[in-house]
């Protein structure tokens, strides 16, 4: 037997235990919190858009991955079949795609979104709840025609990013909305 067909069908395997696992998510006050897996950077991101809590760094070994997850009752994200069949894991969802917007309205219909309501609300590069600023306090920290133009700042406690409603804001709005429509 060749080895790919070998490998095959232990992936088929290790598949079916993850099926087999039908994870539960134990329901938490306020929406569901996340953590990602090496291979999800990506989704980790515009899941932050869609205002989600996503724990996400590449460094994080998969023993950190499970401590955290079972630690901080999050949602473990992977794609890593030998990941999610290990004992300890317990509340995860298995990516089934590569292609990150079919990632986003898989996550969306396993945990029953059924809005949107704190889209834009996270840091996109550490996941912090960002706050509203005066305006006045980023006449320096933004290009002028930014500043012109837009009415509402807001900022990362952490980092210290400044974010606005940019020229993107309508279609990546327009892409999450259009996720959560279709993702039954």
């Amino acid at each position: 037997m060749s080895n790919s067909i070998t490998r095959k069908k232990a992936a088929d395997a290790r598949q079916e235990q993850i099926a087999a696992k039908n994870p539960q998510f134990e329901p938490e006050e306020g929406p569901p919190r996340f953590i990602a897996d090496v291979m999800l950077g990506r989704l980790a991101r515009w899941l932050r858009i869609a205002g989600f809590d996503v724990l996400y760094s590449n460094s994080f070994s998969d023993d950190e991955l499970i401590d955290v997850s079972c630690r901080e009752r999050r949602i473990l994200l992977s794609r890593d079949t030998r990941l999610l069949i290990r004992r300890t894991v317990r509340s995860f969802i298995y990516i089934e795609s590569q292609d990150v917007l079919e990632q986003v309205r898989q996550v969306f219909k396993a945990v029953n979104v059924g809005s949107l309501d704190s889209l834009l609300t996270r840091c996109l590069s550490c996941n912090e709840a960002l706050l509203a600023i005066p305006r006045e306090s980023v006449r320096k920290a933004v290009p002028e025609y930014v500043y012109r133009t837009q009415k509402s700042f807001k900022s990362c406690p952490t980092c210290g990013r400044v974010f606005w409603a940019g020229t993107h804001r309508a279609s990546v709005v327009r892409i999450l909305e259009d996720l959560l429509a279709s993702r039954c």
